[in-house]
């Protein structure tokens, strides 16, 4: 969802930097009524997601599936989730089967607001995590697998034109709002003997009560996500001029 949500805000402002991507896009031109060019973001979109698989060079994407994260760290004391999480080799399957709901993007004051839906994602790494779901201890460390269905996200960004140390325009985010709402799932968790019992009685619960724990865990994955997509999409943007983004 990170990477995704990252490719869609590069996509909406990329100009004549097209000639860099893949074969078969083409500009949008910021001559087009907003409703022309919010349909020509979206084709632009479709005709570049074959490509998702094995990452966009020209933008310093890296592949998207799986999309691989060597480290993640998650350190949130809320009311009834308290966690201090280590997750390390985690690999995002599935996308890159995405469906987008709504796309509105205007070149001329850099703002994209969009809809998209994620069917399945399924998830996989290591974990060493400490801290508390309502009265479950979370302690322990350990692999694990998870699916996830039905994910529906809303993003809105700004972006804001930017000079870097060299006197070059730029153009990067400046403000990124995400709303994400996970259908369903289901976690698988490995542990070693000492911390069996403990990543049963975790798996159990969240297995038992998809519904609630997401709804808990939702600030935490509305801010891991946002926090990724701001990185990635800085990347992207990082490799582009004003002038390539927006002849």
């Amino acid at each position: 969802m990170t990477l995704l949500i990252g490719l869609l805000l590069v996509a909406s402002w990329t100009g004549s930097a097209i000639a860099g991507l893949p074969p078969g896009i083409q500009p949008c031109s910021r001559t087009l009524d907003l409703g022309q060019y919010d349909r020509c973001v979206v084709q632009q979109l479709k005709a570049i997601t074959p490509y998702l698989a094995k990452g966009v060079p020209s933008l310093k994407l890296p592949a998207l599936d799986p999309l691989f994260l060597p480290s993640l760290t998650v350190d949130r004391n809320l009311d009834s989730l308290k966690i201090k999480a280590n997750m390390s080799q985690i690999r995002v399957y599935g996308a890159t089967n995405f469906i987008i709901d709504d796309l509105k993007a205007n070149p001329n004051d850099l703002s994209v607001r969009l809809k998209v839906q994620l069917p399945h994602v399924h998830v996989n790494g290591d974990y060493d995590v400490q801290g508390r779901l309502l009265l479950l201890p979370l302690n322990g460390v350990g692999s694990f697998k998870g699916n996830f269905t039905n994910t529906e996200a809303q993003v809105t960004a700004q972006g804001k034109e930017t000079t870097d140390k060299n006197g070059v325009q730029r153009i990067e985010i400046d403000k990124l709002v995400t709303k994400i709402r996970v259908g369903d799932g289901n976690i698988r968790l490995k542990a070693p003997p000492s911390h069996t019992v403990a990543a049963d009685a975790a798996a159990t619960f969240f297995n038992s009560n998809p519904r609630l724990v997401l709804d808990i865990a939702s600030p935490i994955i509305e801010d891991t996500a946002a926090t990724v997509s701001r990185a990635l999409a800085a990347r992207a943007l990082g490799a582009l001029t004003k002038e390539e983004l927006l002849p």
